[in-house]
Parts: structure tokens; sequence; C-alpha cells
């Protein structure tokens, strides 16, 4: 079995004799130190590279340094001589929109320091953002501010994260999967260089492909949630155990023992259960409990909609 070790700061594999070596590894530079940049950090030092955290808040940074970490504010980042900036700046949502004006400042800062760097860097994203973001945005500024050429003078890589607020070092440290946007391939392979270490898999798709699987990703789990919780109010109203009926429906239905279901381009939902069973107790709950199940009624229309897409595209 391969056991890890991590020594002066060196990362050593015992397997075999093989030994990393301290040149293999990387000095990562985390922007923006909250919960994201924090767990991307520190679990990248568990795995022996070298990281300095960044971040625009000084309590942030007093705290770091407290733990015996390497943390600095933003325009002291040019005397870490760093390989590769992950950056993971809060993107929140302000009346109903996305914000990216943290974004595109530390961009922006991130640039005017690869300005006077030499040599090959890698920029990472792991903020979520709209996809066509860090071709559209990110890629333009730290073209403009660097005055290089994304693709020869530095890399770019998109790197969702699938970290749960409360376990987001664990996760990190015990990732289920690995996804890579590449702006090109020695984007790609340098960013996985950098997580050799992780045994999962790691899989490559283009910069956009990465932006949008992690929205869909996490309006998949709000969707199922909603799904869910719209469920046990007609639960509660007719007086059975949710939690027992739950429990059966995740052994029960394909959808959730089945990775493959719903996602294959089969178009709308058909066959002799599911409309029928669909519209039925949609009515049933309209007219019993008068609960107009507002989920179950967008499901039908999205299906309805989508009969119409495959109809006119066979026509």
């Amino acid at each position: 079995m391969e056991k890890t070790a991590v020594v002066n700061n060196e990362l050593v594999k015992q397997s075999a004799g093989t030994r990393k070596e301290k040149t293999d590894l990387a000095k990562i530079a985390v922007i923006g130190s909250g919960v994201v940049g924090q767990a991307t950090g520190k679990g990248f030092i568990e795995k022996g590279h070298e990281v300095v955290f960044c971040d625009i808040d000084p309590s942030v940074l007093t705290k770091l340094k407290g733990e015996g970490h390497n943390a600095c504010m933003p325009d002291l980042l040019e005397e870490e001589n760093t390989d590769a900036f992950f950056l993971t700046v809060s993107t929140p949502t302000i009346d109903g929109e996305i914000e990216l004006k943290f974004l595109k400042s530390a961009i922006a800062n991130l640039g005017s320091h690869l300005k006077k760097k030499e040599g090959y860097q890698l920029i990472v994203v792991r903020s979520t953002v709209p996809p066509g973001t860090t071709e559209n945005i990110v890629i333009p500024l730290l073209e403009e501010y660097s005055e290089k050429k994304a693709g020869k003078d530095f890399g770019v890589c998109m790197n969702p994260e699938y970290l749960r607020e409360e376990k987001a070092v664990e996760d990190f440290q015990k990732p289920w999967i690995i996804v890579i946007g590449s702006l090109d391939d020695e984007s790609g392979k340098t960013l996985e260089k950098i997580y050799e270490f992780y045994e999962c898999p790691i899989k490559h798709v283009s910069l956009k492909e990465a932006e949008i699987q992690k929205y869909i990703h996490n309006l998949f789990n709000a969707s199922k949630i909603s799904f869910f919780n719209e469920m046990r109010m007609i639960c509660e109203k007719i007086k059975v155990d949710t939690d027992k009926v739950f429990e059966l429906v995740s052994k029960s239905a394909e959808g959730s023992w089945n990775q493959e279901y719903g996602i294959r381009d089969f178009g709308p939902f058909s066959g002799s259960c599911l409309p029928k069973d669909t519209s039925a107790f949609l009515s049933w709950s309209k007219e019993e409990l008068k609960n107009p199940m507002h989920q179950l009624k967008a499901t039908i229309k999205v299906n309805e909609i989508t009969k119409e897409r495959y109809n006119n595209n066979s026509s």
C-alpha cells in the first residue's frame, strides 16, 4: 500500500522506493482566503505544496499567521515567488444578480503582478462564475494588466469546488472528483500535476463546460431539496411518516441509485407512468389538499416545452 508523508515541506511517496522530489512541488498563492480559499490552501499544504494566503481583510491574515501560515495583502504578493495562483474570491449574489467586482479587482491586481514576473504562470479560477466569465472577463483583464498573452505567457484553468461549508477542509483533502476546465493542453497538464497526489478521477473539459457544470451541480442540489420539501408538506398533511417514505424512495427510485438516469438526451419523460402520474397527483393535491405544488407544476410545464422542441426538430 502506498503511503505519503510530509517532511520539511517535501512530500514523500513511499511506494516501491519512489520518492517525490521537492522540485516537483509547487508554490501556490491563494487569492481570497475565506472558507474555500483556506480549505484549498490548507489541503495543498497537507500534500507538501508551499502556499501563501492572500486577502484584503487584515483580520483573516492575522488569524492565518497565528496558525503558522504565510499570508500577505495583495500589494505584497509580488514579493512571493509563486508558480500558480488560485482565485477563490467571493462572487456574491446581490439583488438577484452575481457581483463580480471583487473578482475583477483581484484579477487586475494579479495582472499587474504578472507583468513583473518572468516565466510561465498558471491562473486557476475556483470562484463560481457564469459560463463565459473566464474567457470574456478573466482572460482579457489578465492580458490587459499584464501585457502578456494567455496560452503563451501564462495558463488559465477553471477548477470548480464542491466543498461543503462545515466540512470544507475535509472535502478538499478527500475529493470524490476533480474537474479541470482548461484554456489549452499546457494549462490543464500543469494543474493536473498539482493535483497528482489525490486519489480520485480527474476530468478535463473546456473553460465554459467547467463553469456551467458547477452551476448545474448546485442547481441540481437545490432542485432536489425543493422537491422533497414540497413532498414533505404533502406527507405531513396526510399524516404519514415522511422520513420512512423518503428512505424507501431513495432506494426504489432509479433516479436515486442510477447515476445515468435522466442525463441522456432521450427527450421528454414519457411512457405509461410518468406523464399520467405527475398530472394525476397534481390534480389530486389541488382538489384534496388545496396545495398547488409549484415545483411539480413546473416539472410538467418543462416537459411540455421539451415535447414542443422535439416535435419542431423532427418536422
